[in-house]
């Protein structure tokens, strides 16, 4: 589906200012504060229906969360504890799915926030968000990371667990900074876990915004159009190894230089039992990222298969 965007702004330089105050290196003392950073978010729609998300501080009365928590919204409060705030829309981004909240008189802190490069796959992350209504951190590792055609940064894949209710909130790094946003998941859980990058946020200063968070986000769309990646997951989830097979041939072709390309390629021949070829393909891409953490597991797991070194030749 393509999204429509109306109403088209650009930030203003004051709040850009701070929104990007925290953007950089940041350091983290003492135990992470996710009760503090990371907030239950409320939804009255338009039919008289509740439903709820999550959203992290960014700035001094500002919380992030995503526009498809607040689809159709007639009222939007935010709570932290036993006291809730008022909020309403600022700003947003329906496509990039990032949504900032005006949350007047909140008095909390934000927290530290990443650079925007800084994940790396292997990495031990948290995710904390309000699933099912109840504040619940999760730890999981980074798996993949993601280029998408509709901004720069990447799209993080975590199996740090996150359900309904956490859409919004925080995924963090173990010194405690913001590194993305929880957005989506497959239905099947796992490994299947989401976030966007916090350089995003960047993004959302030289992009049209809409004031109506109702459009469709990219990951609702899986087409090659919003990025192979969104198809090789939903495949590799439902364990389709011959469909994914087709399309990552067509994805290494289209970008050779991606090392989840080879990733997948490499995990659908280890579903239709082609050791060597998932060999060469994770071989593929721990040369195109020597720090990838899972090419090199899965050259491990492929080396004690096969009964020979793999890794270096």
């Amino acid at each position: 589906m393509q999204s429509r965007r109306s109403d088209s702004f650009f930030l203003t330089p004051f709040l850009l200012l701070l929104l990007l105050a925290g953007i950089g290196p940041a350091t983290a003392s003492g135990p992470p504060e996710w009760g503090n950073w990371v907030l239950k978010v409320e939804v009255v729609r338009n039919d008289g229906t509740r439903e709820f998300g999550s959203g992290v501080l960014i700035a001094p009365e500002r919380l992030l969360t995503n526009c498809h928590v607040l689809r159709k919204a007639s009222q939007i409060r935010a709570t932290q504890g036993e006291r809730s705030w008022p909020a309403s829309l600022d700003m947003g981004d329906s496509y990039l799915d990032l949504c900032l909240l005006k949350l007047p008189g909140h008095p909390g802190k934000p927290p530290p926030i990443a650079e925007a490069d800084a994940a790396r796959v292997g990495e031990s992350v948290y995710a904390a968000g309000y699933s099912r209504g109840k504040l619940s951190i999760n730890k999981g590792e980074i798996k993949a990371l993601y280029t998408c055609p509709c901004a720069s940064g990447k799209v993080i894949q975590t199996s740090a667990r996150f359900d309904h209710g956490a859409s919004g909130g925080g995924l963090f790094n173990a010194e405690g900074e913001l590194v993305g946003i929880l957005t989506f998941k497959s239905h099947e859980g796992g490994i299947f876990h989401f976030a966007i990058p916090v350089g995003w946020m960047k993004q959302m200063s030289g992009l049209p915004a809409s004031r109506t968070p109702d459009q469709w986000p990219f990951w609702e769309n899986l087409s090659r159009d919003s990025g192979y990646f969104l198809a090789a997951c939903d495949l590799s989830a439902h364990r389709k190894w011959w469909d994914l097979s087709q399309l990552t041939r067509e994805w290494v072709r289209a970008e050779p230089d991606n090392p989840e390309a080879w990733m997948a390629s490499g995990r659908a021949n280890v579903g239709l039992k082609r050791p060597r070829e998932a060999a060469a393909d994770f071989q593929k891409a721990l040369e195109l990222d020597p720090t990838h953490w899972e090419a090199l597991l899965e050259l491990q797991r492929l080396e004690l298969e096969l009964g020979e070194s793999l890794i270096g030749n």
